[in-house]
């Protein structure tokens, strides 16, 4: 079945090319921003896991982008405002003293998973639904008295969970990987490069990318333009795609 599940995703992938997206990352990686060190950190992100979830859950990393500077510092920065707050999540954003630093990014993926389009995700569905809770699950649920489980039946409800914008609540409450983070995993596993979504906060598109798949693939990515230091990674592919797996200080030991 998990053959089936990663052909399904494979085959609904489609190619992408990123042109003048933004990345923000905090300003300890500013000499590195291709680093995708700091998405392990804690839980991770929406579709990567990070180190702090479970010791039992495997952890990989992921390299966010928006498509603008001011989603690019709303994703990054995880802020949102309270329903009765007159302060908008770009004001708190904007109002978070942390340095930061915002690059401008390109590249071309061989292949991407586009949840912009819920009816990409009807071939996955079409497999996952046909699964079965066990009894055991049942009786515990009943027991603790907590919503009855269930399956996903259709591509607009799995959506629905996959953009939940409190997936956070998972892995920093109970240790277990939000859903979005076990489907960033099966597209990761796959050999996907990455996977489009739309952001919580502006709706414009993000996008996620792992750069472990670059082996055997055309794909990269590169900053556009140009960098402080001879030493600092401008670009990434499938010959150095290790690099984005070192933070700042390690890099500018290495001739890239």
């Amino acid at each position: 079945m998990l053959f089936k599940i990663k052909q399904a995703l494979i085959q609904t992938s489609t190619s992408y090319e990123p042109k003048n997206w933004q990345r923000a990352v905090k300003y300890k990686y500013g000499l590195h921003p291709l680093s995708t060190v700091g998405s392990l950190g804690f839980i991770g992100g929406r579709f990567n896991t990070g180190a702090g979830v479970n010791p039992e859950v495997p952890f990989f990393s992921g390299l966010y982008l928006a498509q603008d500077k001011d989603t690019a510092l709303q994703e990054h920065l995880g802020q949102e405002a309270s329903p009765d707050s007159k302060i908008t999540p770009r004001e708190l954003a904007l109002t978070n003293p942390a340095s930061e630093t915002i690059v401008s990014v390109s590249g071309k993926l061989d292949k991407i998973f586009d949840l912009t389009n819920s009816d990409n995700l009807i071939p996955f569905v079409e497999l996952i639904k046909k699964f079965k809770l066990s009894k055991e699950l049942m009786v515990s649920a009943s027991k603790l008295s907590v919503v009855k489980p269930g399956i996903v039946q259709t591509a607009k409800s799995l959506l629905k969970t996959l953009l939940n914008p409190d997936w956070r609540a998972l892995p920093s409450n109970y240790d277990v990987p939000a859903n979005s983070q076990i489907f960033g995993h099966l597209v990761y596993s796959s050999g996907i490069e990455g996977i489009l979504y739309p952001s919580k906060f502006t709706k414009i598109p993000c996008l996620v990318i792992f750069p472990r798949n670059f082996v055997g693939t055309d794909s990269f990515i590169i900053l556009d333009d140009d960098v402080p230091h001879p030493k600092v990674p401008c670009r990434l592919d499938a010959s150095n795609w290790r690099i984005s797996e070192m933070d700042a200080k390690e890099v500018m030991g290495v001739n890239t």
